[in-house]
């Protein structure tokens, strides 16, 4: 339903059975449309996935999300902290890449190319030559 709302560009309502579905159940499916929604009130979907985080426990798809909304909004610190708990649960190359990115708003260039290269390193051992 969510996904069809954002399609349907009524992101608010969205967000709105999104935090709702959440309340009452966790569910991996309502946290993968998050990055995607363009709401006017981020700050209650943070508020949200800080909770699920606390009450689910650490999930590298719970941090990563958070990052993601973070940086929307130019929260680039606590964006780096949010990466930073995903990558030491899975390291995934777009956690490495949007980590990268926050960095570079941060100023620390060196870390930021250091998270490329390992992101980039992470996709060659993931992804093989045939």
């Amino acid at each position: 339903m969510a996904e069809h709302l954002i399609e349907c560009d009524d992101h608010d309502m969205a967000q709105q059975i999104i935090i709702d579905g959440l309340k009452r159940q966790y569910d991996d499916r309502l946290v993968l449309p998050i990055p995607r929604l363009r709401t006017n009130n981020p700050e209650q979907l943070e508020k949200v996935l800080r909770q699920q985080i606390k009450t689910v426990g650490d999930r590298p798809l719970l941090w990563s999300t958070l990052g993601q909304s973070l940086m929307k909004h130019g929260e680039w610190q606590e964006a780096t902290l949010a990466f930073r708990a995903a990558l030491k649960q899975r390291p995934d190359a777009y956690d490495y890449a949007w980590l990268a990115d926050a960095l570079d708003r941060l100023h620390q260039p060196e870390e930021a190319a250091a998270m490329r290269r390992d992101g980039l390193m992470l996709t060659l051992q993931n992804n093989p030559p045939q």
